[in-house]
């Protein structure tokens, strides 16, 4: 039954389609970060590119010289750059501004910070640089703008940071770090990224419902898909019942289920004496009995020449006689000649005998047969008692 599930088209179309949401979805969210991102560190590399102008034009190169020690936050030169980084700092609303260089011993080393000495984060001049920042500032130091470019997780947060050389004529003497606060953006990311794989559950598989339910409704209407209906007598065909009863079988609906399948009596011998296109006709009267019969709660089907079947939701032994009675009334209305007649046998699903519905039609199947023979020997037995051969 499984694999027979697999095989079936409505279940490959949904999944193809879950798949093809899935991915898109991925592929959208992604787009939509990437141009998001993309644009939020374009507006900080601006800010940075004002902000380094605004500095670089009042920068004293003199503190990178004389300015080592803790003691030399008294110095001028010091004070006039601490209050500039500290105007900066409220005015753009960084979440921290210094100067640094290399000392003697190869190290970075603080040398200007904007923030107050009574702040816990304030580093005094020679006080050593944090050393898992030391490859971009390395790299800032060699003339490399290091611009933000992704959220970075430090041991005082998450933060973009950026490194800019400082020029003294044509020699870098040190470099300038501009910190931006990024715990919020930090976080939104982090929380589309973990609903991410819900939405697309989500889409896929309403995608997959939908799909699968459009298919259903669009891929053989009854008055429409001519693959799915039988040309002559414009009921459904075999292959509508196949998937018919496949359908109702994987939605769990075999209770109650009935079938009636109906054989035109002595269709060869008209065939035979009267031509096919008489026989063509005496099809259609059983056909058409059942369309003239208004909305029923069976579905006919030509299964065959004169083979026909009804399947009959909700079924029961007096509906099922009750429908079969009045096909035979607007059946002998339809026939153009006495004598035509049709067999039938039904059959309701009986979960104890039955595998599956097909198995019920094949009980329906047998009980029509037994009938049909009985006819022929009933009808011998006349042409034998009139001395007939």
């Amino acid at each position: 039954m499984k694999s027979e599930l697999w095989r079936r088209v409505d279940v490959q179309v949904s999944l193809f389609t879950a798949v093809i949401v899935a991915i898109l979805s991925y592929s959208i969210f992604m787009v939509q970060y990437r141009i998001t991102y993309s644009d939020m560190l374009r507006s900080l590399n601006d800010q940075v590119e004002h902000i380094y102008s605004y500095i670089g034009e009042r920068m004293d190169t003199d503190t990178f010289k004389h300015v080592s020690v803790p003691g030399d936050v008294q110095k001028e030169s010091y004070q006039r750059m601490h209050d500039c980084f500290r105007r900066v700092k409220e005015i753009t609303g960084v979440m921290y501004l210094y100067t640094a260089k290399m000392n003697g011993n190869g190290e970075f080393v603080y040398v200007v910070d904007c923030l107050e000495p009574k702040d816990a984060d304030f580093r005094y001049p020679g006080d050593l640089i944090e050393r898992e920042i030391y490859p971009d500032m390395q790299r800032a130091l060699n003339g490399e703008r290091v611009l933000p470019d992704k959220i970075k997780k430090t041991d005082w947060g998450k933060i973009f940071i950026t490194y800019l050389p400082i020029y003294e004529g044509k020699e870098i003497i040190g470099v300038v770090g501009i910190e931006f606060r990024a715990d919020h953006q930090y976080q939104v990311y982090q929380n589309l990224r973990r609903v991410l794989p819900v939405f697309i559950l989500l889409f896929s598989l309403m995608a997959s419902l939908v799909s699968r339910y459009l298919f259903r409704r669009i891929s053989n209407p009854f008055y429409k898909d001519m693959s799915n209906m039988d040309y002559l007598t414009r009921l459904k065909n075999r292959n509508a019942y196949q998937l018919d009863v496949k359908n109702r079988i994987a939605a769990k609906k075999e209770k109650d289920t009935g079938f009636i399948l109906i054989d035109l009596n002595s269709l060869k011998h008209i065939n035979d004496t009267m031509g096919h296109e008489t026989g063509d006709r005496y099809i259609t009267c059983i056909s058409q009995a059942y369309l003239n019969m208004g909305p029923e709660d069976g579905i006919m089907y030509r299964i065959g020449g004169d083979e026909f079947v009804v399947v009959m939701p909700g079924a029961s032994e007096e509906k099922i006689g009750s429908f079969v009675s009045r096909l035979e009334s607007e059946f002998e209305k339809m026939v153009f000649m006495p004598g035509l007649t049709f067999a039938w046998g039904a059959a309701i699903y009986d979960a104890e005998t039955d595998a599956d519905l097909f198995s019920t039609c094949r009980r329906a199947d047998k009980n029509m047969y037994m009938k049909k023979q009985k006819f022929y020997e009933d009808r011998k037995k006349r042409e034998d008692g009139n001395g007939t051969v």
